[in-house]
């Protein structure tokens, strides 16, 4: 997923006032400003209540169902498919670009995950904001993007993506 692409996705949400989150790989490098690597994937959160507008957008624009992640948890009688709308999955196109989506439920007042997980957003999760190919983002927070890193064995791009994480976490306290 290259940043042409990675903008592209995200101005398209903006424009269709769809709320994205950006996370993981790309997340980080919003964060900074920059590309620091390359990128197999666009990691987004979506919010329920836009899911189906931003399904559409993805569709539009060639992204498939590639596969769901073992944590989704489908919501029955939504606009997906017979199995229902999924919460942790994976998207492609033709030319091999990936988008990963989690879905977060925004019915009550605050944003918690769709998906079966025992993360909790830490205060200011959703907060921080960032640029990919000159795009303004919303992007997950580098406190919360740390946390996201933790619990399994972390690649060794993971492994960059935390020192930077914990670069900006170290250059706003000082």
């Amino acid at each position: 997923m290259d940043e042409a692409s990675a903008g592209e996705l995200c101005r398209a949400f903006d424009l269709s006032h769809i709320r994205c989150w950006v996370v993981g790989g790309w997340g980080v490098d919003a964060l900074l400003g920059r590309r620091t690597r390359p990128h197999k994937d666009l990691d987004v959160l979506l919010a329920f209540s836009e899911h189906a507008a931003a399904w559409q957008i993805l569709h539009e624009r060639g992204y498939r169902l590639a596969y769901r992640w073992e944590e989704n948890v489908d919501v029955p009688g939504a606009f997906f498919d017979e199995t229902g709308q999924p919460t942790a999955y994976v998207l492609q196109d033709g030319s091999g670009r990936l988008v990963d989506v989690h879905v977060l439920d925004d019915r009550p007042d605050e944003l918690t995950p769709l998906w079966s997980t025992d993360r909790v957003l830490i205060d200011g999760a959703l907060e921080a904001s960032g640029t990919i190919d000159g795009v303004g983002v919303r992007c997950m927070s580098a406190r919360m993007q740390l946390v996201a890193h933790e619990g399994y064995e972390l690649p060794s791009e993971h492994q960059a993506d935390v020192v930077l994480l914990q670069q900006l976490i170290d250059s706003d306290i000082g």
